[in-house]
């Protein structure tokens, strides 16, 4: 079992217990890539619907062609991710949009997912992302900020839209191997 810390800006930390039988990283990623969305199209109502994009872009969240071989990195990108949330939540908090209470729920429910993939995955493929990312640096002014979030969220649903498609390529071939094992065994063939 994997205790991790939940962080919610303003909350003290609370812990969440992963087990191999929760985790579930197809589904998790799923449901944190529609978490993700939510947060977008909250953090787009409260901040404008053509903000651009933020040019540096963020490489930490580019999608790696094969993720089999690079879990700690994926590991690594959860937690830049997870971090740059949390800077995002708290610049909506204390600056841009301090009332906006349905986008900081959003919001802190992503942050609370990503972190449960994270030790989700770690739990499954082992390995440490170390040293930990640094959260990436806000912008100074508050419309390169605004760009800076919709970049992130933009950013982060490609990332985890891209790792629930690897984790439905790799059940699909476990599955095809199983039956092809599952059909040697008792003698069955496609011929039948």
């Amino acid at each position: 079992m994997i205790l991790i810390q939940n962080l919610h800006a303003g909350h003290a930390p609370k812990k969440y217990a992963v087990t191999v039988s929760s985790c579930r990283p197809k589904e998790l990623t799923a449901l944190i890539k529609r978490e993700v969305e939510d947060s977008l199209k909250s953090f787009n109502e409260a901040n404008g619907n053509h903000l651009g994009i933020w040019s540096p872009g963020f490489p930490m969240l580019q999608v790696h062609q094969n993720f089999s071989h690079h879990w700690v990195k994926v590991q690594c990108s959860l937690i830049f991710m997870a971090k740059g949330l949390e800077k995002l939540l708290e610049d909506q908090m204390n600056n841009l949009n301090p009332t906006d209470y349905v986008l900081h729920r959003s919001l802190r429910h992503s942050i609370s997912s990503i972190n449960m993939l994270t030790a989700c995955v770690k739990n499954i493929h082992g390995g440490e992302c170390s040293p930990k990312p640094s959260p990436p640096e806000l912008p100074i002014y508050a419309f390169e900020r605004k760009k800076w979030g919709h970049t992130l969220l933009v950013a982060a649903r490609n990332y985890l839209g891209a790792l629930e498609h690897h984790f439905s390529v790799q059940i699909s071939k476990i599955k095809l191997v199983t039956r092809a094992k599952l059909q040697k065994y008792l003698g069955i063939t496609n011929h039948l």
